[in-house]
């Protein structure tokens, strides 16, 4: 019988916290910090892996509303072929390989990225571009907080919801 993930991954945990943190010698704190560290990576991995999928769909979902958006401002026609080819190649992509989508979803990013930086010139943002990079940004910044809150760095973690919260209707 094999055991699930979340099995293996307490396995892990528990053999860490239990057995292997308390068997380095307190002198050795570059062992204990980097043992703790594993212990919180693994702590986060088991609370993050059964809704990975489905927070980068949105995730790329969202960009590609985004790249939507921006190639009607007046982009050069290489980053609006680019944009399109990718939000095309978003489009076809198989929903249910987590490896497609987030490479996808990388893809778009450093595109998206080049759009926002601009040239050279020093010009300005245009204003419906800054607006709609804005609006994006609070919606995934927000998202981006919730789905890192269990790493303990979000000074207002308190105040956020659930990380199941991102993966419901009401609150998407």
């Amino acid at each position: 019988m094999n055991p699930d993930l979340d099995l293996r991954l307490q396995s892990l945990l528990k053999a860490l916290s239990d057995v292997i943190l308390p068997a380095i010698p307190v002198d050795q704190s570059l062992a204990r910090d980097q043992t703790k560290l594993v212990i919180g990576h693994l702590t986060v991995i088991a609370a993050h892996w059964k809704h990975a999928l489905n927070y980068e769909l949105e995730s790329l979902r969202l960009a590609c509303a985004l790249a939507a958006e921006l190639a009607d401002m007046g982009l050069t026609s290489e980053l609006r072929d680019e944009l399109s080819a990718a939000v095309a190649r978003a489009n076809t992509l198989d929903r249910s390989d987590y490896d497609d989508v987030s490479a996808s979803h990388r893809t778009l990013k450093q595109i998206l990225a080049r759009v926002i930086a601009g040239d050279d010139s020093g010009a300005l943002m245009p204003p419906a571009l800054k607006n709609a990079v804005l609006r994006y940004s609070t919606v995934q910044a927000r998202r981006e907080r919730i789905w890192h809150r269990g790493a303990g760095l979000d000074p207002d973690a308190a105040t956020l919801p659930p990380l199941n919260s991102l993966f419901t209707r009401e609150t998407r």
